[in-house]
């Protein structure tokens, strides 16, 4: 039988600035790093800028503010950020184009920044986005030039500090991105080894129920079938059986082909079949149905239930968790308490639909049998289901000898929440 495996879908790729990553001692140093150095960029900064270029105070500090702000946040916004930082650069020069001092193009306070910027995108961001920046700055420092010529006469003075400035600049930004595009094979490397990872199990996950479904169906559907077949036949192999005998096979007849039925959508489900899965299941109006079957077993069994109980107004989840719950506890009369009058009431109140299937104590001339196959696995399935919808569940035994089992459930499953009660007593 060939397994059928689900594809895996590809993680969708976010740009470097925006992925989340655990906060690993490298990445908090270069942070701290990162802000020290706006910081001290913020602080020499501005004085230099008002004391050598002759800026007014409020300027300078203005525009140094930008630049450092923008520095310390271009790790997360890195294209708003270099555009601020970009603007701020221009402002700076253009404030200080009518001063003499220095040979520089722009103040040496505002290559630093440009320097420092490229480094922060080169590791942290697309190599595409760095060298726009590069470029920017470059035409940026040529233009500043081109507004006061006269400063910059003769020409190999401002040519000399401007290819030494672009070429640092440009050395800085490349050793950022060979840095950056290291750093993001080595990313893309872990997150296909995790998707390789994912399939792995994904697929162990379906080899693991294709082999449960198999077992299932070479073993308990052949001995479903077996028993199927005997109670079929046997009115027709045992010579003068009586009518009682006879309706007790067909009793049993009847109960193997509902297991068997649910036991084919059980092999769907694990085999992911989706006709399978979209299969009917039984609800509240298949409960006398499950009644009847148990009265013919023997067991003396009323049904109390609520017409707001049945139809499609309550969620075939909770309908399905009923009828289980029903199913589980009739089934542990029969393997504990033979004969023993059980009543099964199951009403609606408002949101939620309350379950109670209560039997006595057995005759005392009966002695309970329980079959090899009883795992004790009933009522820890019974309280699974319930847990997953949101429900409560009281199960325990009686003074008078008997056993209990109390099930509320929400109505709609998701929008109802019941505070859960704790479990007392064992079966």
């Amino acid at each position: 039988m060939t397994a059928h495996v689900p594809p895996v879908t590809p993680r969708r790729r976010r740009p470097w600035s925006t992925r989340r990553e655990w906060a690993t001692w490298p990445v908090v140093v270069a942070r701290i790093v990162l802000v020290v150095v706006a910081a001290t960029l913020f602080a020499v900064a501005a004085p230099v800028t008002v004391a050598v270029y002759d800026v007014p105070v409020p300027l300078a500090l203005l525009v140094t503010a930008v630049l450092s702000v923008s520095l310390g946040l271009a790790p997360v916004l890195p294209r708003t950020s270099s555009v601020a930082h970009l603007a701020a650069v221009a402002a700076l020069g253009l404030l200080t184009a009518g001063s003499p001092a220095g040979p520089w193009p722009l103040p040496v306070t505002a290559i630093i920044g440009v320097g420092a910027l490229l480094v922060v995108l080169g590791v942290r961001t697309d190599w595409r986005l760095t060298a726009a920046v590069w470029t920017a700055a470059t035409v940026l420092t040529l233009a500043l030039v081109a507004v006061a010529p006269g400063r910059w006469e003769p020409a190999d003075v401002w040519a000399a500090t401007f290819v030494v400035s672009a070429g640092s600049s440009l050395l800085f930004a490349g050793t950022a991105v060979a840095v950056g595009q290291r750093r993001a094979v080595r990313v893309e490397l872990a997150e296909a080894r995790r998707d390789v990872e994912l399939e792995q199990a994904r697929r162990r996950s379906v080899e693991e129920r294709s082999r449960i479904a198999r077992e299932l169906h070479d073993v308990v559907a052949h001995s479903m079938s077996v028993v199927h077949m005997q109670a079929e036949s046997a009115p027709f192999r045992v010579a003068d059986l009586p009518p009682a005998a006879r309706a007790e096979f067909a009793a049993i007849a009847e109960t193997s082909r509902t297991a068997l039925r649910e036991m084919r959508q059980l092999l769907g489900t694990l085999r992911a079949d989706t006709a399978a899965e979209r299969a009917p299941q039984p609800g509240l109006d298949d409960l006398p149905a499950l009644v009847r079957a148990t009265q013919a077993a023997g067991i003396p069994v009323a049904l109390q239930l609520d017409e707001g109980a049945s139809g499609g107004t309550i969620d075939p989840l909770a309908r399905l968790a009923a009828y289980r719950v029903v199913q589980e506890a009739l089934g542990n009369v029969a393997r504990h308490a033979p004969g023993a009058e059980t009543a099964v009431t199951v009403v609606r109140r408002d949101a939620v639909v309350a379950v109670e299937v209560v039997n006595a104590a057995p005759p005392r001339d009966t002695v309970a049998i329980v079959p090899p196959d009883d795992g004790g696995f009933g009522l820890t399935g019974m309280r699974e289901r319930v847990a997953a919808l949101g429900g409560t569940i009281d199960h325990g035994p009686l003074p008078s000898g008997g056993f209990r089992v109390r099930v509320t459930l929400p109505c709609h499953p998701g929008t109802t929440t019941l505070r859960p009660q704790a479990d007392r007593g064992t079966r």
